[in-house]
């Protein structure tokens, strides 16, 4: 089962670096992890519309005046990383990352959302966390930019293959608006 120190420790390995026991050790691998870990994860979550990611919510309508033309505004749920779409692909704006504005009512949305529980992670999403931090952490921790290109690489390849092998476990969001899709089932 993947923990954040046995993630860290598999991109510390990646990269010849010494393990950790914990992100608040006194060396400069478990600083740079405690630094760098939450954004390389959500960025990653970011990435792809990973099915252990990604949720379906109604969103709460705000008070506020809308932005941007639109007639309502809604509040996101604060896990959420990215909005995917709305039912009915209806068109939306989100501002500060907070705030959607549309013309649909209700609006129910497919979102990922930030996922901390490593537990939670597929084993080939683990791989690829691990190897985009040691492509973060080349230069800072190892001095590398040479090391950092290699680790890159190695990154993108895990990346499409996780990819892959997520999208084929079938769609991870509602077949909304395409009847034939739902009548295949």
């Amino acid at each position: 089962m993947a923990s954040v120190i046995s993630i860290c420790n598999k991109g510390l390995r990646y990269l010849g670096g010494e393990e950790i026991l914990s992100l608040d050790q006194e060396s400069r691998g478990a600083r740079l992890c405690s630094q760098y870990y939450a954004e390389v994860r959500d960025e990653l979550l970011e990435e792809h519309h990973w099915c252990f990611a990604t949720r379906q919510v109604s969103l709460a309508r705000l008070p506020e005046s809308p932005l941007f033309g639109f007639g309502k505004a809604y509040q996101l749920p604060t896990d959420c990383l990215y909005v995917r779409r709305l039912r009915g692909d209806a068109p939306f704006e989100v501002v500060e990352r907070r705030v959607l504005h549309t013309d649909a009512a209700p609006a129910e949305a497919v979102v990922t959302v930030r996922v901390i529980d490593p537990a939670r992670y597929p084993a080939l999403f683990v791989e690829t966390l691990a190897r985009k931090l040691a492509a973060e952490l080349a230069v800072p921790l190892m001095n590398s930019s040479r090391l950092e290109e290699s680790m890159l690489q190695k990154y993108l390849r895990a990346l499409e293959r996780a990819k892959y092998m997520d999208a084929s476990q079938g769609t991870a969001a509602p077949g909304w608006g395409n009847d034939w899709i739902g009548a295949r089932g």
